[in-house]
């Protein structure tokens, strides 16, 4: 009778561990700040040039898969006005994941954006500069609060990047 009750209890534990370690991989989820500040790099290399990244500026999220994804905005201070026009963070990715309808490789990847009218523009092009996609964003007049760059996940595993209030839809793939 003890022997049947460890059984079951065991049973139980083992299948409340790994109905939450399906939980936790369904979707995008948000990482701690303390990890990201563990794995932010100071600068990225970016078309030739090595610039900073910005801490309050960033966010790290776990993909469905186990990997993970970090943005973060980039300090082009002193860069030429081209160069702060065309790039404005950054994208480091462990796996595969979709970016609004791009979907992209695991990789380093810039990003830079740009305000048409009422409307923003995403740009995604590879270290060297060479422009991959186009990604027109759509914009969330509630948002609160409204920061530069920010990943906000659904408890339906479903993530958006956000520059200001203007968003892309993220997913692991």
């Amino acid at each position: 009778m003890k022997h049947a009750k460890r059984i079951v209890i065991c049973m139980v534990v083992l299948l409340a561990a790994c109905g939450a370690q399906n939980a936790s991989t369904t979707g995008v989820v948000l990482v701690s700040e303390q990890r990201l500040q563990q794995l932010l790099p100071a600068t990225v290399f970016i078309d030739g040039e090595n610039v900073p990244t910005q801490q309050r500026n960033a966010a790290l999220v776990q993909l469905p898969n186990g990997k993970i994804l970090l943005a973060s905005l980039i300090d082009t201070a002193g860069y030429s006005s081209a160069y702060q026009e065309k790039y404005a963070g950054v994208l480091l990715s462990q796996s595969r994941f979709t970016l609004g309808n791009k979907n992209l490789d695991a990789g380093a990847y810039a990003i830079g954006q740009k305000k048409n009218g009422d409307s923003v523009t995403v740009y995604v092009y590879n270290l060297g500069g060479e422009k991959l996609a186009e990604l027109p964003t759509e914009k969330q007049e509630n948002l609160r609060p409204v920061k530069p760059l920010q990943v906000i996940s659904a408890a339906d595993g479903s993530a958006r990047l956000y520059v200001g209030p203007y968003y892309l839809s993220l997913a692991g793939r």
